[in-house]
């Protein structure tokens, strides 16, 4: 009777966890809060969900990505400064450019994120990024080059002279080569500002313009593309990585590993893809002549490396450099 009485309160415990929803298997997991500077649908950030995918998987259940969303949660210029008080746990965006010297190079990358771990310079952006207190954890992207899209055909370089292109930090060399006019419009005021005739050019990866239904205003790929590993990079707050435990951080960075290594054959088909779409939809490839192409492009590999020796210093530039395949 006593052993009876005994397992009473032992089996209202039971009922009462197992209508709270409370799970042992899954009581110890740590859930990360992750937004992305584009929408969740964009073409983008098609790698992210095999990431969250390889970080479960790899860490058993034991780790947990949580994409919130996008821009609409917090828009991308200021997701790295949430990153850093920690009102994020992490974000994909291209803004650790405002934060961390070192990504300001980044997009001049000739190699491949693989390729990059082995050259030394995944070492060294993780120690970069780490003084401004963030976890770099690795590139989401890479073969998908900024192309200059625009409303006018453009046969030669000459021919972009004096058109409105819509601006951006890594965007000035390419315009001031150009011989274009800068225009500042934010992202979601590009299609209006192309279809009012304010702007003229758009430098953007294919798979924007497809997301952007930017081809429906834009009817000309002109040039040569550039800065195919571009500059949006995926990083943790650094106290919260480190207050994960030793097999969490491993599932972390290694399915970044993984997820980066089959981003070469993916990201290439992205590119293929999109621009199948745009080509369905009306848009013409206005290529020019080897020599000019090489040459154009040449001018502005210089001015880009020219631009970002003014921001990080000749020491940093040199460290960079080699490791980028530069």
């Amino acid at each position: 009777m006593k052993r009876a009485k005994a397992l009473v309160p032992g089996l209202i415990l039971a009922v009462l966890l197992a209508f709270s929803g409370w799970n042992p298997a899954t009581a110890d997991t740590v859930t990360l809060k992750l937004a992305t500077y584009d929408p969740k649908t964009a073409v983008t950030l098609s790698a992210i969900p095999k990431f969250i995918e390889l970080v479960a998987e790899r860490s058993k259940g034991k780790l947990k990505i949580d994409w919130i969303g996008g821009p609409e949660i917090t828009p991308g210029r200021k997701q790295p400064a949430a990153v850093q008080k920690g009102v994020l746990d992490m974000s994909v965006a291209w803004a650790y450019v405002l934060h961390v010297k070192a990504a300001q190079a980044m997009h001049l990358s000739s190699l491949t994120p693989p390729e990059e771990r082995k050259s030394g310079l995944y070492d060294l952006l993780v120690e970069e990024f780490a003084k401004s207190g963030f976890r770099y954890l690795g590139r989401t992207t890479t073969a998908t080059p900024y192309v200059l899209v625009s409303t006018k055909k453009a046969e030669k370089p000459e021919d972009l002279n004096g058109l409105g292109f819509r601006t951006s930090g890594i965007y000035e060399p390419i315009i001031e080569r150009a011989g274009g006019r800068k225009v500042r419009v934010a992202s979601p005021e590009v299609y209006s500002a192309l279809q009012r005739g304010l702007i003229d050019v758009r430098p953007a990866p294919m798979g924007t313009v497809v997301d952007g239904k930017l081809y429906e205003v834009l009817k000309y790929w002109v040039g040569p593309g550039f800065f195919p590993a571009q500059n949006t990079v995926l990083c943790v707050n650094l106290k919260k990585f480190n207050s994960l435990s030793a097999d969490n951080q491993k599932a972390l960075v290694d399915a970044m590993a993984e997820m980066e290594n089959g981003l070469l054959n993916a990201k290439t088909k992205e590119f293929a893809d999109a621009w199948a779409v745009a080509q369905k939809n009306g848009m013409v490839r206005n290529e020019w002549p080897k020599d000019v192409t090489d040459s154009f492009y040449s001018d502005v590999m210089k001015k880009s490396w020219e631009r970002v020796e003014k921001g990080l210093g000749k020491e940093l530039i040199a460290k960079m450099k080699p490791l980028m395949g530069g």
